[in-house]
């Protein structure tokens, strides 16, 4: 009887230490594999990384795949990335100097977040920037020059101390010579993300589900009606696209609102609410699908 107490305790003590050795293998496999994911990520443009994030959502089809590509982040790396060298920068930047720049996309709360659970696990946060390259993926493939401001809001404020409130002086400063050297704009958006309930920033239609728009109207300068008239332009197509994604329009103005959100640079000047902290990029991702083709049409001058 003693020797089979003795036999089972070391059984048990065996099966302890394969318990702690699988263990230990997975959290080091999982260190190593975000190290590794994490070098390769500060080498990659914005555009490849949101590249990445578009195909890899939850209702992607590539989701299915998802637990192969963890197995083996050597096939994320390979398939996915491309390190942009310098070369295909210049070449870039030859590009949007030889075409005339049609529309300019800023963020004055360039920090503003989406919560993604899913891409948690790529440690990537959807801001507003992201979706502002997206945007413009989408609408210089219709063929539309397009530009996304890389210089941040934050960094503007940092360098003069001043706080969150003063975001607009600070894009302010960032945008204003831009808009005088490209006087040929056809649009400027400064993108942001709304606090809102999930309820009113969501709606399904068609099985397909967005992140809905609001429009905002600065009424506290002069020209404000010309903004006000662009507005209602882009949100007519927007409905006319699909009816029910658009919050409308908000004008505003009085305490506790800035005013004007420096559209008094430019008529051609509109914020847009793009969804919630809520939304998914997925949602987001299949709005701006639609919002280019607004914006392509607004353009074309369909209405």
């Amino acid at each position: 009887m003693k020797k089979r107490f003795k036999s089972k305790n070391k059984k048990n003590k065996n099966i302890f230490k394969v318990i702690i050795i699988l263990l230990v293998a997975y959290i080091s496999f999982n260190l190593i594999y975000n190290l590794v994911y994490n070098i390769y990520l500060s080498k990659l443009s914005n555009e490849k990384i949101i590249e990445h994030i578009i195909k890899n959502t939850k209702n992607s089809k590539n989701s299915n795949n998802f637990l192969s590509k963890y197995q083996n982040p050597k096939l994320i790396l390979n398939e996915t990335f491309t390190v942009k060298n310098q070369e295909d920068k210049v070449l870039e930047t030859s590009k949007e100097q030889n075409n005339e720049i049609e529309v300019y996309i800023y963020n004055t709360h360039d920090t503003e977040e989406y919560e993604d659970k899913y891409l948690e696990i790529y440690n990537i946060k959807p801001t507003v920037k992201t979706i502002s390259y997206i945007l413009k993926d989408y609408l210089n493939d219709l063929g539309i020059q397009t530009v996304v401001e890389e210089k941040s809001t934050a960094s503007v404020l940092k360098s003069h101390n001043w706080s969150y409130k003063h975001s607009y002086e600070a894009s302010k400063e960032i945008i204003t010579p831009f808009i005088n050297e490209n006087p040929k704009l056809k649009l400027i958006i400064d993108l942001h993300r709304d606090a809102t309930p999930l309820s009113k920033s969501f709606v399904t239609i068609n099985d397909i589900n967005y992140a809905k728009v609001l429009f905002v109207v600065g009424m506290e300068h002069e020209n404000h009606n010309q903004n006000y008239q662009l507005a209602e332009k882009l949100n007519e197509i927007l409905e006319n696209e699909i009816n029910s994604i658009s919050r409308g329009i908000s004008k505003k103005s009085g305490l506790g609102v800035n005013g004007v959100y420096n559209q008094d640079l430019s008529p051609k000047s509109v914020l847009i609410e793009l969804g919630g902290q809520y939304n998914e990029i997925e949602e987001l991702n299949n709005t701006l699908k639609v919002l280019s083709r607004v914006i392509l049409k607004y353009i074309e001058g369909e209405i």
